[in-house]
């Protein structure tokens, strides 16, 4: 009688030997392993699956984007004064000059100025004597060119890397406070967080020649220490490692503050997505990708919930910031209403000049602005001279110390107009208490940050924030009126 050998049934979790003296090394995961893709040669998905759409993600940038470029404050007067004030002479032949556009220094380049001149100019043309407008057209065209390179980001690593990856960074490009803010300042920073966007998405979409052309406009053309952060991803382009190119992208530039972090907050947002997509991977089997354990699952429960935490509380700054600090911008718009004034009147700013939102919110009727002083010995901005050359200039009133100039405040404080002026809860004297001298025509709150606390000042939290924090009002006064006798 013959033996019958009774033979095992085969496992989905056996694995394939091609010889049995070479030890098998496990693959790395990526979205094609996934069951129910496959891959081609080429290394592109086959199917339906091409990742999230363009108009989807393209909606989501733009109403977030249309947001920012509406509501956003001004964050430094850097960007006032370096970037506002000569765009607005290129457009109207006035605004203020800072000492690092003087040809005796020429620390500053028009180059960028020049490049937004191309959509202020149109603008100008369009809304005449509405500089308000022209404003917020410039804005909107900067929100424009973080909608398209954060979309093919997205769109690229949606491709990629999958569309959870990809959905989780697209909320975090939409509702990261960093991004909201940087995405429509004007400042050389923003447009190389554009280029970043841009350049990590060609090179993702295997286009790295493009990749180092948009990484060389944005060093160029942008802030010229952002070569910094686009040097990894620039020679990633010839080893193709992307995620070693976002990792040390964000180590190389972890020493640089505030503003000058932008050109890294895509991705910071993408890595931050990475490690919260990839929470379960934590605590799964490494030879077993199937396994779903009840850890596992809960990592997986996770994943939104830490999410939305994240946004909410990034939503929650960028409401407190709005709410807090818009008035400067919504009191210089008040402005327009008052051309009863009559063509020539003068707006007096004194301690408030480091707030000024730019000529673009001073009507055609005030002859000029003025600084008063309250104080301050550093040397301010002075009008472009035309007289000496305009752009060209070496006005004698400019130094390199920071030193302030004699000519830099008005002496007759009779000629004032109208004043802007922050009161605050401190035992000084301010001149818009004078009621026989001035009148109030605006006045909105202004979070008062040192007299408030951090945990409420912070986050937006609602009822708490209004009733725990302390407010100043920020003003604009007109003189009054003295009766003819």
């Amino acid at each position: 009688m013959s033996l019958s050998t009774r033979q095992r049934r085969s496992s989905p979790l056996d694995l394939p030997s091609s010889s049995s003296s070479q030890p098998l090394e496990p693959e790395s995961y990526s979205k094609v392993d996934k069951p129910g893709r496959s891959s081609s040669d080429g290394g592109e998905e086959s199917g339906n699956d091409r990742g999230l759409g363009w108009f989807t993600v393209l909606f989501a940038l733009g109403m977030l984007r249309y947001m920012s470029a509406s509501s956003n404050i001004i964050h430094d007067c850097d960007e006032v004064f370096n970037y506002w004030e000569p765009l607005h002479y290129l457009l109207y032949k006035s605004g203020f000059q800072t000492w690092e556009y003087s040809s005796k220094f020429a620390l500053r380049s028009y180059l960028y100025i020049i490049f937004h001149e191309l959509v202020g100019q149109p603008a100008s043309w369009l809304y005449a004597d509405e500089k308000v407008r022209v404003f917020y057209a410039v804005r909107l065209f900067l929100g424009l060119l973080s909608v398209t390179s954060d979309a093919t980001l997205v769109v690229a690593v949606s491709r990629k890397y999958g569309k959870r990856l990809a959905s989780y960074a697209l909320a975090m490009l939409c509702l990261a406070s960093g991004c909201f803010f940087a995405s429509t300042s004007f400042l050389p920073s923003s447009f190389s967080m554009y280029a970043m966007s841009l350049s990590s998405g060609l090179f993702l979409l295997e286009k790295p020649a493009w990749a180092v052309a948009v990484a060389a406009v944005g060093v160029i053309l942008g802030w010229p220490f952002s070569i910094l952060a686009f040097l990894p991803v620039t020679l990633s382009s010839l080893a193709k490692q992307f995620k070693q190119a976002f990792l040390s992208g964000a180590v190389t530039s972890t020493a640089l503050l505030c503003r000058f972090l932008y050109p890294i907050y895509p991705l910071v947002c993408i890595a931050a997505s990475a490690v919260i997509e990839s929470f379960p991977d934590l605590f799964r089997d490494k030879y077993n990708p199937y396994n779903n354990s009840i850890i596992v699952m809960t990592a997986k429960i996770l994943r939104p919930v830490a999410l939305s935490l994240i946004l909410c509380a990034s939503h929650s700054r960028t409401f407190s910031l709005i709410n807090g600090y818009a008035a400067p911008l919504e009191v210089y718009k008040i402005l327009e209403h008052h051309d009863d004034a009559g063509t020539g009147s003068v707006l007096c700013v004194g301690s408030e000049w480091h707030r000024f939102p730019s000529s673009f919110f001073i009507p055609n009727y005030i002859g000029e602005v003025r600084w008063i002083d309250d104080g301050f010995r550093g040397l301010l901005p002075f009008p472009f001279n035309a007289t000496l050359g305009g752009t060209s200039a070496a006005p004698p009133y400019f130094n390199n110390k920071n030193k302030a100039s004699d000519e830099q405040y008005l002496q007759d404080l009779q000629a004032c107009t109208f004043l802007v002026e922050l009161q605050l809860n401190r035992p000084y004297p301010y001149r818009g208490n004078d009621l026989s001298t001035w009148e109030p025509i605006a006045a909105l709150p202004y979070l008062d940050r040192e007299l408030s606390p951090a945990k409420y000042r912070s986050f937006f939290i609602p009822y708490l924030w209004q009733q725990k924090n302390v407010f100043g009002m920020y003003k604009l006064l007109k003189r009054v009126s003295k009766p003819k006798r």
